[in-house]
């Protein structure tokens, strides 16, 4: 249970919300996808999940890795034996709150892969495993779908239901005007030379490139084989790899996209701005506050480092193969992409999640400074969104 409920009667204070409950309700998109507000606010008639109780659930991820990740370092492609490795290091969880009313005000949180996921799924959302109806199978299916992803940008969550041919209602995946566009395009113009290089296709021969490029989003048909021939990807791992190679360049957008607004957080926080306002009223405690805070920004730091060295592997390889036409560090880092894509997940929505963070502590700020309490709020709520290894992933 996240908190208690609220107190009958009187009106009560502000709760301070929990770093994990503040993420589920307050996330950006790519960390929490608010199902149940879609539903109430749409009065939809076509529902995300066929069983009601999935439809008043908020979803959203946790980063849950063996150990925390370190810095960044980087990776020698060429020549190397590529594996591809099957962890999620990123949790998928559904909150039920108590009061659909009052999320905020504590609920329970069922993690999809935990060891009595089935049990609690059945108590609370009526999915039962032993006895499952074909609606239940259906939805069920769906779950497994979004586990499956790094993250819940609603570009990534639209790209798998449409592999997987699965009807939804637009309303709940939020798109901006042209967005989709947008990230496709991108995608495009980096996979087209991969793809004239690799195949011998004709720059002149744009209908036979794009076909091939058409396969990078749908493998199953015919143009794939050559493409998976090309680069010597075994037949099973396709799907993986080609999602992966997808996720990995859909960051590499959306990153470019949020640098700005990372860097202003960086600054400030480096900043004497980032001083607390009555910091003379805690000299006690503002030595220990700032070492607080330079944990954070290593952190912050950290996980910028790493987005920046995959970047820097994968133009690496990309340009080994294009300019010289060596495809061996190419095909290594698309085998072995699925980790990366996923640590990618984790490293852009916790920069994200930061920057969210961030501006709503700016919005109780004096000219751009806080108070000693809510910069040590807006610290801890930073720190748990950076760190990789989710030890009070369940304490919510």
């Amino acid at each position: 249970m996240l908190l208690d409920s609220r107190d009958s009667g009187a009106e009560t204070k502000k709760r301070k919300l929990t770093p994990i409950l503040d993420q589920i309700i307050y996330g950006p998109p790519s960390v929490t996808w608010n199902i149940l507000g879609i539903t109430r606010d749409e009065e939809l008639e076509e529902t995300f999940f066929e069983i009601p109780s999935l439809n008043r659930v908020i979803i959203f991820k946790y980063p849950n890795f063996k150990v925390e990740v370190s810095d960044s370092a980087a990776t020698d492609f060429s020549g190397k034996d590529a594996s591809l490795s099957h962890d999620r290091p990123v949790e998928t969880a559904i909150y039920i709150p108590n009061d659909e009313e009052f999320p905020h005000d504590g609920g329970y949180a069922v993690y999809l892969r935990q060891k009595d996921a089935e049990e609690l799924l059945q108590r609370y959302v009526g999915i039962a495993h032993g006895d499952m109806t074909e609606a239940m199978a259906r939805d069920f299916k769906r779950l497994t779908l979004v586990d499956d992803l790094p993250s819940l940008d609603p570009f990534l969550l639209k790209t798998a239901l449409e592999r997987e041919k699965l009807s939804y209602n637009p309303a709940y995946l939020q798109m901006k005007d042209g967005e989709e566009d947008n990230i496709k395009s991108v995608i495009r113009d980096k996979v087209r030379p991969i793809v004239n290089k690799a195949l011998g296709a004709d720059d002149n021969d744009s209908a036979k490139t794009q076909r091939f490029i058409d396969a990078i989003w749908d493998p199953t048909i015919p143009e794939a084989a050559l493409f998976i021939e090309a680069f010597k990807i075994d037949n099973k791992e396709v799907g993986n790899v080609f999602s992966a190679w997808k996720g990995v360049s859909f960051y590499q957008y959306q990153f470019e996209e949020n640098k700005p607004q990372i860097a202003e957080v960086i600054r400030w926080i480096k900043s004497e701005q980032s001083t607390p306002i009555d910091h003379r009223e805690h000299r006690a405690f503002l030595e220990q506050q700032t070492m607080f805070k330079q944990q954070v920004l290593k952190k912050v730091l950290n996980v910028l480092g790493n987005i920046n060295q995959i970047f820097k592997d994968f133009d690496s390889c990309y340009q080994k193969f294009i300019e010289e036409g060596d495809p061996v560090a190419f095909r290594n880092f698309l085998i072995t992409s699925h980790y990366r894509y996923w640590l990618l997940g984790y490293c852009c929505t916790s920069l994200m999640h930061t920057r969210n963070i961030f501006d709503r502590a700016q919005n109780e700020s004096v000219r751009g400074a806080l108070r000693f309490e809510q910069l040590n709020d807006m610290l801890t709520n930073i720190d748990a969104t950076v760190s990789s290894k989710a030890s009070e992933a369940k304490k919510l």
